[in-house]
């Protein structure tokens, strides 16, 4: 069980039951994109491998050929490329003292697991880590273009898994915008894993007692400007709404 899996559950239904009760995956929207991309040249500075100015004209090259050259260029496309260069300073910049991170022996994320248990039941929990550093602290990576004051609750859930799973670490959240960062570490994991055990029941309920078929008929699409789930989703909604 992982808290993406549990925060999709808990904030849009239609989208978990696309996912988990298909195998159908929303797109990657370009904020994702600069994400997985930023975090890459980071990581690229971070370990030595490239000069910070290469890392950021190679991760440039790599987010115009993935969507500016194939045809998804639109005015947030390019706002996100020009939120590239400075995200990459700021976050090079703040990790510059914690010294060089450390991966699994094939140079991905280090994968957590750890048991979810309570009288009746137990369930593995699962996670990956962004960044591990010798010195004992565990940094998430999130780039923005706001920073939080406060954690949501799906990142103090996915802060609490890797807390639990690395007790001996001190665990936080590097939020970087182009503009400025912010090192969170909120929740109380022992609150907020009381609350992953109801979710867990709640979404084991779901499952047992609705098939694929039955949740996509009587669970309507929960369309809104706030929900970023189904954003140039069209094709999905169409799969999710046919008879």
């Amino acid at each position: 069980m992982s808290a993406s899996k549990l925060s999709q559950f808990r904030n849009d239904l239609a989208m978990f039951v696309c996912r988990y009760g298909y195998n159908k995956k929303s797109k990657a929207s370009p904020a994702m994109w600069r994400g997985i991309m930023c975090e890459d040249a980071v990581v690229e500075v971070l370990t030595n491998q490239k000069k910070i100015d290469q890392a950021i004209e190679d991760c440039q090259g790599r987010y115009k050929s993935t969507l500016m050259i194939t045809g998804m260029f639109s005015e947030t496309v390019q706002k996100e490329f020009n939120s590239l260069e400075p995200i990459i300073r700021n976050a090079c910049d703040a990790l510059s003292t914690y010294g060089v991170p450390e991966f699994a022996e094939d140079g991905g994320q280090q994968m957590i697991e750890f048991d979810i248990e309570e009288d009746d039941w137990s369930i593995p929990g699962i996670g990956y880590l962004d960044l591990v550093f010798p010195n004992g602290q565990i940094i998430d990576l999130k780039t923005s273009n706001v920073a939080p004051t406060e954690m949501s609750p799906d990142h103090m859930m996915q802060r609490a898994f890797y807390k639990t799973a690395k007790d001996n670490y001190d665990v936080k959240f590097l939020y970087v915008t182009p503009k400025k960062t912010a090192l969170l570490e909120d929740g109380d994991v022992v609150d907020v894993m009381k609350d992953v055990k109801v979710l867990i029941k709640q979404l084991d309920n779901f499952c047992n007692n609705l098939t694929p078929d039955q949740a996509r008929k009587c669970i309507p699409i929960a369309e809104s400007k706030f929900n970023f789930y189904w954003k140039g989703e069209d094709e999905l909604k169409n799969f999710y709404r046919k008879d």
